[in-house]
């Protein structure tokens, strides 16, 4: 099995776009994801000073959902009320870039609207990358912040976010923690967390 740390795939079934995020973790294994309204929350549960390991990962907006695996979330979640996804993407990855901590751990991110475009963006120390997406029914277009780059999955079919969750901690990756998972539905957003 291959070790991805963070891994984040947006991408369409019955219609529907959605977007997932994986935490896998070597170093912080102890963590949660807390829901807070519009939002979802990283906390770590393990005492430590690194500035990057409890985070925003998902923003919830009308028209759009943002994934990422830092607090870029944020950022791109804003620049999204004045520009296009594609531009928020460059504007705010290329302004924060890598993460400086010990692994040099790349920026990802997603955004999924409410038709059948997404967007993923990765900025790493050596590579920069956005790109603006058709998504395919039963696929997901993938990418992780280690050793994976930009992948197409196929997903068994969900009904649900919770199903949605469940499928990606079944992904054969190394050291998964948690999984989340966003599906449009109807006028909103559901949200569903693994385990």
């Amino acid at each position: 099995m291959t070790y991805t740390g963070r891994t984040l795939g947006i991408g369409l079934m019955n219609g529907k776009p959605f977007a997932f995020y994986l935490l896998c973790s070597r170093s912080f294994p102890r963590r949660r994801a807390l829901v807070r309204e519009n939002a979802v929350y990283i906390e770590n549960l393990t005492e430590t000073d690194n500035p990057y390991v409890s985070y925003p990962v998902v923003r919830l907006l009308d028209n759009y959902a943002v994934v990422t695996n830092g607090l870029q979330t944020e950022f791109i979640a804003q620049a999204l009320e004045w520009e296009s996804p594609k531009k928020a993407l460059i504007h705010v990855l290329d302004a924060l870039d890598y993460e400086r901590d010990g692994y040099n751990t790349p920026r990802i991110a997603g955004i999924i609207g409410t038709t059948e475009k997404g967007w993923l963006g990765f900025a790493g120390r050596d590579e920069f990358w956005v790109k603006e997406l058709e998504l395919k029914e039963g696929k997901a277009f993938v990418t992780a912040t280690y050793n994976l780059g930009f992948e197409e999955l196929d997903l068994p079919p969900f009904e649900n976010a919770g199903e949605l969750a469940e499928r990606v901690m079944k992904l054969p990756f190394e050291r998964k923690v948690l999984a989340i998972g966003v599906v449009k539905k109807e006028q909103d957003w559901r949200i569903g967390i693994s385990p």
